[in-house]
């Protein structure tokens, strides 16, 4: 294969890398500022010079925020960054670059993340998995027989799975999702209504810290965020039979302490005795994944 170009957009900043033809990490870039205020034919110029930057001459990939529409090339909405709603950015970026659309892919950026854990990071050989983002929020990408399964365009959205018909609102207009549970969000809500840790309430560095030295309180505390967080899981162990989870963001550092409790909500929500069975990950690409992914999606075929 030759080499490929990934790009991973986020809120204030672009990574951005190439693969080599072996599969090797050639260039890692450090992120490139957004400038506040961009134009949307401001960002389109970053982007082509980032790609011009990292010797792109063939297939690119872009992982985007926000609620992608796939024929257009680019987002319908994106909340955070107002300026690529509507902005055909495959378009766009495929005739600066003097290349056909089809060589420019854009994906939603935890797909694209999702892709990277695959290809080169924790669940690299696995056929089937589903990365789940421990952040704001709780993101999720499905890869399913080795290619990214992305349905009619929100496949893998686990964070709203409603595990609770009574549970607190969600941004998404219904109540009880796991993202109101088990996001990092969630799990500094839950930490400052018990005001834990003592010294520090809601910092989940040293909550985790705490739970992993046998404090009680900590660790019960995170243990109940794992069973929420496995209620979740269990769901899809029963729909699609996985066997392989992998977890990225911020609160995945806490992995250790979550998986007891992860593996009591799989046990509760699923059946067969798959609990002890499935294999929970944490992410190894850290903040690359998503240009990794997206670099893969260069060469990929359209996500079924």
């Amino acid at each position: 294969m030759s080499a490929r170009v990934g790009l991973d957009i986020g809120g204030t900043s672009i990574k951005a890398g190439r693969i080599g033809p072996a599969g090797n990490v050639e260039v890692d870039l450090d992120p490139v500022e957004i400038p506040r205020g961009v134009s949307p034919d401001g960002f389109v110029e970053l982007v082509v010079a980032i790609a011009r930057r990292l010797e792109s001459r063939g297939a690119l990939g872009i992982g985007i925020p926000g609620l992608l529409d796939r024929p257009f090339g680019g987002v319908r909405q994106s909340p955070n960054l107002p300026y690529l709603d509507g902005l055909p950015l495959r378009t766009r970026v495929a005739g600066a670059l003097g290349l056909d659309e089809r060589d420019v892919r854009v994906e939603n950026d935890a797909n694209a993340a999702a892709l990277g854990e695959q290809w080169l990071g924790a669940g690299r050989g696995a056929r089937d998995l589903l990365l789940l983002t421990l952040g704001t929020g709780v993101g999720g990408g499905l890869i399913l027989g080795g290619e990214l399964y992305a349905g009619d365009g929100q496949a893998g959205e686990i964070g709203h799975v409603v595990i609770d018909p009574d549970g607190p609102p969600c941004g998404c207009g219904s109540r009880g999702c796991l993202e109101q549970f088990a996001s990092a969000t969630a799990a500094k809500r839950r930490a400052l209504a018990r005001k834990l840790p003592a010294a520090a309430p809601g910092d989940l560095k040293l909550l985790a810290e705490r739970a992993r030295a046998g404090h009680a309180p900590e660790r019960e505390l995170l243990h109940e965020v794992g069973v929420d967080l496995g209620r979740g899981i269990g769901m899809v162990v029963c729909l699609l039979d996985l066997s392989c989870f992998v977890f990225g963001g911020g609160f995945s550092a806490a992995l250790d302490v979550l998986e007891p409790g992860i593996r009591a909500g799989i046990r509760e929500r699923s059946y067969g005795g798959r609990a002890m069975a499935v294999r929970l990950l944490q992410a190894t690409l850290g903040p690359s994944a998503g240009w990794i992914g997206a670099a893969r999606l260069a060469h990929a075929a359209p996500p079924a």
